[in-house]
C-alpha cells in the first residue's frame, strides 16, 4: 500500500478530486494531500506534512480542540468520525468556512489510515450570514412596529379611561339613595355595569400592551404556582383542589412575569372546569407540573374540565376571543405576552386523557437570545 501511496499514479487521482483531500497515517500525519486540499489550506503538500506546523495549521481553525478531536477520533476509537464545520483562517487574511468528513483506510481490517475530504462551503455560509442578517433586520423592524402599536394602545386606553372614570362615578352618584323599586335604578345598574365591563376591556389592553423590564433570578417554583393559583381562586371566585409537581429545585427567571403567567393559566383552568354549569366542584382538581428539560422547563397547568374544542385550540391566543358569556377574553393572550417577554414559549393542548392543559416552555437563560431570533439554515445536512 505505501508502495501504491507514493506513486504518481496515486497523486494525479487525488489531483482529480475538486474537494479537498488529505490522507493521516496511523500517526496522525499528513502522508498525502492533494492540490484543492492545498489551496484551501494555504499550505502545499510539503508543509501540510511536517509536523512542526501541524499545531499552527490546527489553531487556524476557529476550534481548535474540536478540530483535534475530529482528527483523533478514528484513531482512539476506531470509529468514523462525524462531519465536522469549521471556519478557518487562511494565511492570506480571509475566513473560510469547511466542511470536513472522515472515512477509515483499512487493510485486512486494521486501519492504516484516515481519509479527509475537505469542503469548501464559504459561499454556503455567506449566503446564511446573509439571511440571517435579513431575518434581524425584519424581527426588529416587527419589534419596533410591536413597540409603536404597543405604546398607540396605552394611550387610547388611557383616552378612554377618563371619560369611564366620569362616567362610573356620576353613575353611581346618581343611584345614591335610590330605592330598588325606583324605575330609573335599572338603567342606571345598567349604564354602571358597562362602564364596568368597558374598564376592564381598557385594564386588559393596558396590561397586554405593557412590556415590563426583567429581573431574573433564583426562584421557588413551588411557591409562584402556590401564590399564582391564590391569585386565581380570588379572582374567578371559584375553588379546585391543586395538584402541585416542582420537585425540580430552583429555577431562574422573573419571578413576578412567570406568576403572572401562572396565575392567568389557572384562571383559565378554573373557568373551564367550572364551565356553564356554575362553580367547578371542589374536588376537581388542577394540576401544575414543573420538569426540567435538557434545554429548559416545562410547565403544564391541566385542568379537568370539557376541553378546548377545536375553534379554541384555534383562537384561544387571539385578543378578545372568549368562549364566556360575559368575558374580555384576554387573560391567555396577555400569558402568551408574558410568555414572550421570557423569551418562552405558550401553547394549548387537548391530552387524550380529557380535559385541557396550557404548555409553558421555559428556555435556559443562555438561549433565549436564539430563541426571540430566527435562526439561520444549519450549514450541515
Amino acid at each position: 500500500m505505501l508502495t501504491f501511496a507514493h506513486s504518481s499514479y496515486f497523486h494525479d487521482l487525488l489531483d482529480s478530486f475538486t474537494a479537498g483531500v488529505v490522507i493521516l497515517n496511523i500517526r496522525g500525519l499528513v502522508y498525502a494531500a492533494n492540490a484543492a486540499a492545498s489551496d484551501l489550506l494555504g499550505y502545499d503538500a510539503r508543509q501540510l506534512a511536517d509536523p512542526a506546523l501541524s499545531a499552527a495549521i490546527i489553531a487556524r481553525a476557529d476550534a481548535p480542540r474540536r478540530l483535534a478531536r475530529f482528527l483523533a477520533a478514528p484513531l482512539k476509537h476506531g470509529r468514523k468520525p462525524e462531519p465536522l464545520a469549521v471556519a478557518y483562517n487562511h494565511p492570506d487574511g480571509t475566513v473560510r468556512h469547511f466542511r470536513l468528513s472522515g472515512s477509515l483506510l483499512l487493510e485486512n481490517d486494521k486501519i492504516f489510515g484516515i481519509l479527509i475530504e475537505i469542503t469548501d462551503i464559504t459561499e454556503i455560509s455567506r449566503l446564511h450570514e446573509r439571511e440571517r442578517a435579513m431575518h434581524l433586520g425584519i424581527h426588529a423592524a416587527q419589534q419596533e412596529r410591536i413597540e409603536s402599536l404597543g405604546q398607540f394602545s396605552l394611550a387610547v386606553a388611557h383616552q378612554i379611561r377618563n371619560p369611564l372614570m366620569v362616567i362610573g362615578g356620576f353613575t353611581g352618584r346618581l343611584m345614591r339613595g335610590r330605592p330598588a323599586d325606583d324605575p330609573e335604578t335599572e338603567p342606571l345598574c345598567m349604564i354602571l355595569d358597562g362602564a364596568r365591563r368597558l374598564e376592564a376591556v381598557v385594564r386588559a389592553v393596558s396590561e397586554y400592551a405593557r412590556r415590563r423590564a426583567l429581573a431574573p433570578a433564583m426562584c421557588d417554583p413551588a411557591d409562584l404556582a402556590a401564590r399564582a393559583f391564590e391569585a386565581a381562586n380570588l379572582r374567578t371566585g371559584l375553588s379546585a383542589c391543586l395538584s402541585l409537581d416542582a420537585g425540580i429545585g430552583l429555577v431562574r427567571t422573573d419571578a413576578a412575569c412567570l406568576t403572572e403567567i401562572l396565575t392567568e393559566l389557572c384562571a383559565n383552568a378554573l373557568e373551564a372546569m367550572a364551565g356553564t354549569d356554575g362553580p367547578a366542584e371542589p374536588t376537581a382538581g388542577v394540576t401544575v407540573t414543573f420538569t426540567r428539560k435538557p434545554d429548559g422547563v416545562e410547565v403544564v397547568v391541566a385542568d379537568a374540565g370539557k376541553g378546548p374544542d377545536d375553534a379554541a385550540l384555534a383562537f384561544a391566543f387571539d385578543p378578545f376571543y372568549t368562549t364566556k358569556a360575559v368575558g374580555v377574553g384576554m387573560g391567555l393572550p396577555i400569558a402568551r405576552r408574558r410568555a414572550e417577554d421570557l423569551g418562552a414559549s405558550l401553547t394549548l393542548v387537548r391530552p387524550a386523557s380529557g380535559g385541557g392543559a396550557a404548555r409553558l416552555f421555559l428556555p435556559d437563560q443562555g438561549q433565549i437570545s436564539a430563541a426571540r431570533i430566527p435562526p439561520a439554515a444549519p450549514i450541515l445536512p
